[in-house]
């Protein structure tokens, strides 16, 4: 969306002689003026920061990096930060900031592509001799690693010795720490050298997690009533380690952030539980059909991560956006089941369908309502708890009110929905202001002037007062103001 306002300045006609004589001189200053400041401004815009090392990994140098480089510190006494720009015509610009006598200095060295390539060079040789983890974005690391380490304690651990059918307890006691150890000490050495954000992070937790249910639906479909525990846990071990290293690497290739990364796997999660609902209203698994059933969920999981690729090239989520979302999405699965009920149907399957329909239409509207925001982890943390919270206290109320005998399911989950409806809401709009005035930041403002604007202004001051309005015959735009947020 955007909003323009422009000053306008009409336009008479003049015999070319007139003008030449008479104002051609004041309108060329006024344009030579203009153009000098576009140009400055121009040539100061395209002035870009480019990394200091040969790798792109180090964008600048502060004072502790330069102190284990073991450079910079003796030539710039108070030496804080050091950064390289490129201008528009290829040269280089070298800026250190300095700190000396409680002000602070910065001196700024110009410098030709080679010998920006040379200091380039130099760095990169200090980086790789005295600090080559220097520049690598390491903030998911500890999750990640503390994630892989619990889900070996408590699932990689048990599950290798049952699927290999150790019987020794001795035995299945020493895989099941050797296992367990093993989560800490690969995920730990793999990523010792390699930028791990939270967006990677929350992506290859995601895959660690979910392939174990995606691990379980492919065994099924290879082998459909044939199955076996043993097999089963088998298969949800290879799916966790298989899916979470390939959504580790997805992560990287891609770039995602950790709005991102939980944007796709909550669609993944809508499309798996809505492929259990097409499974479950076909009555795939009654009839038992588990092959047909485990690709109708893996279908469904599959067009959900697709989808979210999709929708992330297209929104900005933050995490707290996409879990506002995902929660957004569970109160349309309740309030449909609330709907449902009060109808009191005799099949089962209208609640299936109830909350297919209700879980996609909770997901548009939670999409609307994160359209403008940037919630942070914290507030959509509090916000999912305001929601569970509410719920809460109108179940309880409703148990409190009701008599013992009686058994109306359709006040239970009336009073629930009403209950988690006004707890989010509530705790929504709490930070609603101050999710608002984060996205806020990313409005674009520009003011243009028109040349001709000011040909006009200077040509005919008179009628400049008079023709200032865009419905002015001949008006054109001398200054234009336009916001897009």
């Amino acid at each position: 969306m955007s909003l323009a306002a422009g000053l306008f300045i009409g336009t008479p006609r003049f015999g070319a002689a007139r003008i030449a004589t008479r104002w051609l001189p004041s309108t060329v200053a006024v344009m030579l003026a203009c153009g000098a400041m576009l140009y400055a401004a121009s040539v100061h815009a395209q002035e870009v920061q480019v990394p200091l090392d040969r790798a792109g990994h180090i964008q600048r140098i502060d004072a502790t990096l330069a102190k284990r480089l073991g450079t910079f510190a003796d030539r710039y006494p108070g030496f804080t930060e050091a950064r390289l720009f490129q201008s528009p015509d290829s040269t280089f610009t070298f800026e250190v900031t300095m700190a000396r006598d409680g002000q602070t200095v910065r001196e700024r060295v110009p410098m030709t592509p080679a010998g920006a390539d040379s200091l380039r060079a130099q760095i990169s040789l200090l980086i790789a001799e005295k600090a080559p983890h220097a520049g690598l974005n390491q903030e998911g690391r500890t999750l990640l690693v503390a994630g892989t380490t619990a889900l070996g304690l408590a699932f990689y651990g048990w599950a290798l010795p049952y699927s290999a059918d150790v019987s020794d307890g001795t035995t299945a006691t020493g895989l099941y720490l050797v296992t367990a150890a093993s989560s800490f000490f690969l995920p730990f050495i793999a990523t010792s050298g390699s930028n791990v954000t939270y967006g990677t992070t929350n992506h290859a937790l995601y895959g660690t997690t979910r392939g174990i249910v995606h691990g379980i639906l492919v065994y099924q479909l290879v082998v459909g009533n044939d199955d076996t525990s043993q097999g089963n846990v088998a298969a949800a071990a290879a799916g966790s380690v298989v899916e979470g290293i390939a959504n580790y690497s997805w992560a990287q290739s891609a770039h995602l952030d950790a709005g991102a990364a939980q944007t796709i796997g909550s669609l993944g999660d809508v499309g798996l539980l809505e492929g259990l609902g097409f499974a479950t209203l076909a009555d795939d698994y009654s009839d038992d059909r588990n092959s047909v059933a485990a690709a109708k969920l893996l279908g469904g999981a599959i067009a959900g991560l697709a989808s979210g690729a999709v929708l992330v090239k297209h929104r900005d989520y933050s995490y707290g956006d996409a879990a506002v979302m995902r929660d957004a999405a569970l109160l349309g699965v309740l309030g449909a089941n609330m709907a449902t009920d009060w109808f009191d149907p005799s099949d089962h399957n209208a609640y299936v369908a109830a909350s297919m329909v209700g879980g996609l239409v909770g997901l548009a509207a939670g999409d609307r309502l994160v359209a403008s925001t940037d919630f942070n982890v914290g507030q959509s943390v509090l916000i999912a708890l305001g929601m569970v919270a509410g719920g809460s206290v109108g179940l309880g109320t409703s148990y409190l009110f009701q008599h013992e005998s009686s058994d109306n399911s359709s006040v239970y989950l009336t009073s629930t929905m009403l209950g988690a409806t006004l707890g989010f809401a509530a705790t929504y709009r709490s930070f609603l202001r101050d999710a608002r005035v984060g996205r806020a930041t990313h409005s674009s403002w520009q003011i243009e002037m028109s040349p001709l604007g000011a040909l006009a202004a200077t040509a005919h001051p008179a009628r400049a007062a008079r023709a200032a309005r865009p419905s002015a015959i001949g008006g054109v735009a001398l200054v234009r103001v336009t916001c897009r947020f």
